[in-house]
C-alpha cells in the first residue's frame, strides 16, 4: 500500500495542529520500523546465522526484497492509527519535567 496524499481538513479533524499531527505520525512510523527491525533480528536472522555481535540490521544481504515489498509502509500504519484515535498524545507540564 502506497502512501497517499492527505487532505489537511482531515488532519485538522484529528488534531488542532497539522504540523503536530505530522510529527506524531513520523514518530510512530519510526517506532513501527524499529520494532520490525528488532523482530527480524530476534526471530529470523539470528536463528539462521548464529551470531549476534557483528549483526547489522540494515545489511541488505540478509533480506529478501520480496518480503520487504509485501509489508505495509510504517507511515501508512501510523496514519491509520492516528485517524482511528489509537495514538494518544501527552504534553509535558512543569510537574512532569521535575
Amino acid at each position: 500500500m502506497a502512501i497517499q496524499t492527505l487532505d489537511l481538513r482531515e488532519i485538522n479533524k484529528v488534531s488542532d495542529n497539522a504540523y503536530e499531527a505530522c510529527l506524531i505520525i513520523s514518530r510512530r512510523a519510526r517506532a513501527i520500523n524499529a520494532d520490525r527491525i528488532a523482530e527480524r533480528k530476534e526471530k529470523e536472522i539470528l536463528e539462521e546465522s548464529g551470531f549476534e555481535q557483528d549483526f547489522d540490521p540494515y545489511d541488505r544481504e540478509f533480506y529478501d526484497p520480496r518480503d520487504h515489498e509485501r509489508e505495509i509502509n510504517p507511515t501508512v500504519i501510523a496514519q491509520e492509527e492516528l485517524f482511528q484515535n489509537k495514538i494518544t498524545t501527552r504534553y509535558l507540564t512543569e510537574d512532569d519535567s521535575e
